[in-house]
């Protein structure tokens, strides 16, 4: 499983601890995310829907932005495959901060990489 996107960033906060400079960090509840960011189109691999939460049968959310304060697009069933683009540093879901940008069907949003197969993609769409 490829987690080198989350792992840089602990790693670059760490360094920035360490070199005397201070690092805050704002909790999901406080930080809201921007909705609607440019997704490029980089990654032309594919990602299946996982880890099932008992909460949501009908499937994850497909939002307009990386964190759940974006609207709602529309909830991909569990098990489905999703085509991937590039992913974004987003509201923390299970320990995972980053998000996808996917196509599902006809619809274009972002999915916690916390469901993901693969843990999304790898490819920064900065």
């Amino acid at each position: 499983m490829n987690r080198r996107h989350k792992f840089g960033a602990g790693l670059a906060a760490i360094a920035l601890a360490a070199g005397g400079i201070s690092v805050a960090t704002a909790s999901p509840a406080a930080a809201a995310v921007a909705c609607g960011p440019t997704a490029p189109d980089k990654d032309t691999g594919t990602a299946q829907v996982i880890n099932r939460d008992p909460a949501y049968p009908t499937g994850v959310a497909l939002r307009t932005g990386p964190g759940s304060n974006c609207s709602l697009i529309v909830r991909v069933p569990w098990s489905a495959w999703v085509d991937l683009n590039c992913y974004r540093i987003g509201q923390s879901v299970n320990g995972y901060t980053t998000w996808s940008a996917v196509h599902y069907a006809q619809y274009f949003g972002w999915i916690s990489d916390a469901y993901l197969s693969g843990a999304g993609t790898n490819k920064p769409c900065a």
